[in-house]
Formats: structure tokens, C-alpha cells, sequence
């Protein structure tokens, strides 16, 4: 439902007497008493009278509390409650990322391919998505498992057709499913459980925090090397959902000769996995490694030979020596925003700063001098360091670094501008397009210096950034005034 839908239908229902805050009740209702009054054979044949609608509605009062309207009009609610998004009007229902409709929609492309017992693990994670997964696959037998009992009573009246249960059931449940999509927010151990559902062929997906991936723990450990050793993961690609980062793993029901290494794409709308590198399954179970970095370093082989000169210490990370930053609440008031198109190779264009209100409780990134921003502006990487006497708040999109040492921003702009920063900023790369995200730029190694080495980085770099902000100054102000030589005159 787009936002206006939602308005219109939110000023129906309060015509019909339904406050907003018990739309999702009645959705709900709506939901149950359709599928159970429909379930009968004569009804789904000769249909119900707006009269037993009404008694039926009666009945769940317990549950709903009771509709004070008529019959006549709350068979007008019933009929709107039937066609709207029931999520749109879930309180705490949250909203959906265009990324994770994008990821759900592909693993309901997956299910329609199996066989008829499906399960989504995790779905509080995805409750916008929920009633376009069950319009599109109404022939499959649905199961959602989730960690709040409150939305599995929820979810059990708004979908009825469906099998609800608790995560903690799953450990008992006798099923065997034909394909599972989990957004997993325990551990990798309780990942690899739930492979253990699945049918003799059937396929699963797995969405994970990087880090609950990389969990150092001996049940982790034991964990990944269950699922290596068994040879069916296909692919892992790297995700940027959000500016966080997960792991999709993709498992076949059989064993796999080869395992793919890439990224997540979501280009217009949809998934796409970007592969840059592919292991056999052999191999990869013989590595014993999870870390997406040494896939993907592994995918490009100019960085093969840098790092098998030990030209670079992969132990020397940039997050060594600076600190993400990350957004934070702001106090009411006005504050400098800096958006992408503030941020061009030579530097923050002030000309581009402008002030804007923020409300309390607003959040942001705020930026002082000295700190390193990066974004991507017109298919590449843009790097700047705030100038002195500048501060300002990040547009979305614009990641923010702090030193926290002796290294500085304008050597860490100068090492990523360079052709060996961007050999590793392009590992990032989905298609055509940078997932750039913090916590994997902080892994990127940085090449160590002594103090002599970074002053005379800070030096080439903060001059001649300096001097293209000139000439790109007067590149502009040539354009501007071109107007006036060429269009202030008239004809010769």
C-alpha cells in the first residue's frame, strides 16, 4: 500500500466508526473469521448473510472486545479489513527496507520452486513483507517461527491459514521442509539446527549479522565447521542492509561441487548476486575460514600478488588506528548538513553547506574537522577530510571516520584515492554499484608508516587537494560566467 492508500483507508475505517488504533483489530477479525467461516464448505459455496457475519462477530468479542456499529456497517469494515496490507496497520510493525523486500521476494521466488512445506525463521524481522509472501504462495503449506509470543498470537489471527510457533519449537517440530528462509538473530549454531528441517532435497537460505557469522565461540566454530564439512553451501555473498552488514549463505539439498563468493546487489528492486571468486567445496571446508575479506581479496589478483608479498599487514587495519562513527541522537536546534553532493575529490564544498532544523531525538552523524568522510556519488568513491572551523551533520549515505591516533584523515584519504585503496574499495563492489559499510572499510589493511612518512602524505595530499579546489572553483565560476559572455550581448 502506498502512504496515501494507507491515508484513505484509515479515513474509511473512521467513518465506519473504527478509531485508528483498533484498525489492526479488526484487521485481525477480519482475517479470522474470513478463513474459518470460509473453511466450510456450504458458506464457501452459498456464501453468509450480513446478519450471521455480524453474530459471528459477536463470538469474538473475548479475544477482540465487540464492534459497536451495525451489521450493515461493520460488513463494510469486514469487506475494507479483506483488502488492505494488515502489516501497514500493525503497531510496532515497523517499516521495510527496499533491500529486504528485495531479499524476501527472492526467497518466495525460491519457495514457489519447491515443494509444499515452506518456513520463514525470523519473521519479526519482516513483518512489512508477510502478506505478499502468503498472496503469493497460496498453494504452499506456510510455517512462521519467531521469538515473540506475542506476535505469534497476532500473526495466527492475521494469517490462520499459516502454522505459527516459537523459535525454541522448532527443535521438535517433525516437519520436513521443502525450503526455509531464516533471518537469523541467535547464533550460527542455532542457523545450522534448522538445517536439520529441511526435507532430503530441500534448500534453505540463511540471513545472519556478519558478526553473530564470525561469533568466536567453540559452539560457532563447531557450528560453521558442521556446514562446511556437509558441502552444501552454494553461495555466500556479502550484504549491506541498512549500513549493516550480514552474510547470505545459500544452501542446495544436495552437495555442492563449488561454493560462490561475492556480493549482494538490489538493483531496481530485485536481488542480484554478484560472484567474485569460487572455491570447491573441498577446499573450503579445508581452510576452516568464514572471513568474507580473504574471499573476496582472493577474487582480485592484483591484491593475490600484493599480499603475497607482504607488501601489506592484514593484522594492520585501518579500524587500528580510527574509529566509525556512528549516528547518534542530536538536540533540538539548527545544525550544517552535509550532503553527498558536498563531497568532491579536493575537499567539502561549503558552498553546499546548509542549515536545517533537527528535532529532539533526531539522529545523525555529527563531524568535526579532522575526521574523514566517504561516499558515492556518480559511480565512485568520493573522499574528504573536514576542513579547520567546520562541523556538520552527514546525509544519509555518507560514512564518517575519526582518527584515534597518530595516523591522520588526509593519509587515509590518500592511501583510498590511491590505486591500491581502491583495489581493496572495489572487493565492494555489486555490479555496478559500492555497498560501502563501515565495519568492512575498518577491516581494510592500511599500510604502516612512522611519523616522517605520514607528514609528507599529509603534505602531498593536503596540497594538491587544495589546488584542484582552485581550479575547480574556477572551473565553476568560468561556467557561470559564460552566461553572461555568451548570452548578455547580442548578436554580432
Amino acid at each position: 500500500m502506498t502512504p496515501q492508500d494507507i491515508i484513505d483507508a484509515t479515513n474509511t475505517f473512521g467513518r465506519y466508526g473504527v478509531p485508528e488504533e483498533n484498525i489492526f483489530q479488526e484487521v485481525m477479525r477480519a482475517r479470522y473469521l474470513d478463513y474459518f467461516l470460509f473453511s466450510n464448505p456450504s458458506n464457501a459455496q452459498y456464501g453468509i448473510s450480513i446478519e450471521d457475519l455480524y453474530e459471528n462477530m459477536k463470538k469474538t468479542a473475548d479475544r477482540l472486545g465487540l464492534y459497536e456499529g451495525d451489521a450493515d456497517t461493520y460488513a463494510r469494515v469486514y469487506t475494507l479489513a479483506l483488502r488492505v496490507d494488515p502489516m501497514a496497520f500493525a503497531p510496532g510493525a515497523g517499516t521495510a527496507r527496499q533491500e529486504v523486500r528485495a531479499l524476501l521476494k527472492e526467497a518466495g521466488k525460491k519457495a514457489e520452486e519447491a515443494g509444499q512445506t515452506i518456513l520463514f525463521s525470523g519473521a519479526e524481522n519482516y513483518l512489512p513483507v508477510l502478506d505478499d509472501l502468503f498472496k503469493d504462495l497460496t498453494t504452499k503449506r506456510i510455517a512462521l517461527a519467531m521469538n515473540s509470543p506475542e506476535w505469534k498470537e497476532k500473526l495466527h489471527m492475521v494469517f490462520p491459514r499459516g502454522r505459527m510457533m516459537m523459535e525454541e519449537e522448532l527443535d521438535a517440530d517433525t516437519e520436513a521442509y521443502n525450503y526455509i528462509f531464516n533471518w537469523e538473530t541467535s547464533s550460527i549454531a542455532h542457523a545450522a539446527s534448522i538445517t536439520r528441517r529441511l526435507s532430503e532435497k530441500g534448500t534453505m537460505d540463511v540471513l545472519i549479522p556478519y558478526a553473530l557469522l564470525l561469533e568466536n565461540s567453540e559452539e560457532a566454530e563447531d557450528a560453521r565447521k558442521a556446514l562446511a564439512a556437509e558441502g552444501k553451501l552454494v553461495s555466500y555473498y556479502d550484504t549491506d542492509l541498512g549500513g549493516k552488514e550480514y552474510a547470505f549463505l545459500r544452501f542446495a539439498g544436495e552437495k555442492s561441487p563449488a561454493v560462490s563468493f561475492g556480493e549482494s546487489g538490489f538493483e531496481a528492486g530485485a536481488f542480484h548476486g554478484y560472484d567474485t571468486l569460487k572455491l570447491s567445496s573441498e577446499d573450503f571446508a579445508a581452510a576452516d575460514d568464514w572471513n568474507i575479506d580473504i574471499y573476496a581479496y582472493n577474487g582480485s589478483p592484483a591484491l593475490q600478488s600484493i599480499l603475497a608479498g607482504n607488501i601489506l599487514d592484514l593484522d594492520h587495519s585501518i579500524g587500528k588506528v580510527f574509529e566509525g562513527l556512528m549516528p547518534g541522537r542530536l538536540s533540538a536546534g539548527y545544525y550544517d548538513g552535509l550532503s553527498a553532493e558536498g563531497i568532491s575529490d579536493s575537499g567539502i564544498r561549503k558552498d553546499l553547506i546548509s542549515s536545517a532544523p533537527a528535532e529532539e531525538g533526531d539522529e545523525g552523524i555529527a563531524v568535526r574537522s579532522g575526521d574523514l568522510v566517504i561516499t558515492v556519488r556518480d559511480g565512485s568513491v568520493k573522499t574528504a577530510v573536514i576542513p579547520e572551523g567546520t562541523s556538520c551533520v552527514l546525509a544519509p549515505g555518507i560514512l564518517a571516520f575519526r582518527p584515534s591516533g597518530r595516523y591522520t584523515s588526509w593519509y587515509l584519504k590518500l592511501y583510498l584515492d590511491g590505486p591500491v585503496g581502491q583495489l581493496f574499495l572495489n572487493t565492494m563492489k555489486a555490479g555496478y554499484s559500492y555497498h560501502l559499510i563501515t565495519e568492512r572499510i575498518l577491516r581494510l589493511p592500511l599500510p604502516k608508516a612512522d611519523d616522517m612518512v605520514i607528514r609528507e602524505a599529509d603534505a602531498l595530499c593536503c596540497k594538491t587537494a587544495e589546488s584542484l579546489a582552485k581550479a575547480e572553483e574556477a572551473w565553476r565560476n568560468a561556467k557561470r560566467d559564460s552566461v553572461a559572455l555568451m548570452m548578455g550581448h547580442g548578436q554580432a
